[in-house]
């Protein structure tokens, strides 16, 4: 298990490198499939606010939801919370993942769209609790997790010069998590992530979450009420 120290250059890397390709990442990242499984997870939820937890430039929660829904959005890298709060203006906020800037019981759903995956795995309990405590009972929340563990960095993420770190658990480490804070998976969708890949996408990245194409999953899971 990683120590304190390295926990925090971890985070800072990240961080940092959120802020230096932050333009880059928001052109590369944007996916009709994402957007697919926002809807899936939208028809769920309770009314109420939605917090997206490592929202980027905003897309896909903010720029779809926030003109009809009260929201929250929160990044680390100040960059990404500065592009959006051009999509969803005063409604962003800088802010850690491990301690929510929101009241208890105070939303309807929580949205994690390849953002925990960049949590050291150790802080990743605190995460689901805290999902579980500013959550509603009856609230869901959508995570994007790996098919199995899996730590690594990259020096020149995106071609962009800048590194990136992750450190992404499994699908039985994330359900367990999951369930430890209160929550029921109800449903999992592989995708095939294809980020930063020259060729262009040519169909439907979704694929059944036992698939060996499948490079992530997304975990929808409702808290008990």
């Amino acid at each position: 298990m990683p120590n304190e120290d390295d926990a925090r250059d971890q985070r800072t890397t990240v961080m940092q490198g959120y802020d230096e390709l932050a333009a880059v990442y928001a052109d590369e990242r944007q996916s009709f499939e994402d957007h697919r499984i926002l809807e899936s997870l939208l028809a769920d939820a309770p009314d109420g606010r939605i917090l997206d937890a490592g929202c980027g430039a905003g897309d896909p929660v903010l720029d779809r939801v926030a003109s009809e829904r009260s929201v929250l959005g929160l990044d680390f890298s100040s960059e990404q919370v500065r592009l959006a709060n051009d999509v969803a203006p005063g409604r962003v906020v800088r802010g850690d993942m491990t301690a929510l800037p929101a009241a208890d019981d105070s939303v309807a759903a929580v949205t994690a769209f390849y953002s925990l995956i960049h949590v050291p795995a150790a802080q990743h309990a605190d995460v689901y609790a805290e999902f579980a405590r500013v959550l509603r009972p009856g609230g869901v929340v959508l995570v994007t997790t790996g098919t199995e563990d899996w730590s690594g960095r990259n020096d020149d993420w995106l071609d962009g010069g800048a590194p990136m770190e992750w450190d992404i658990l499994g699908p039985d480490a994330s359900v367990a998590h999951l369930n430890a804070a209160g929550f029921d998976v109800y449903d999992r969708v592989g995708v095939v992530d294809d980020l930063g890949e020259e060729a262009a996408r040519t169909g439907d990245n979704l694929v059944d979450p036992d698939s060996e194409d499948a490079d992530k999953l997304f975990l929808f899971a409702r808290l008990a009420d």
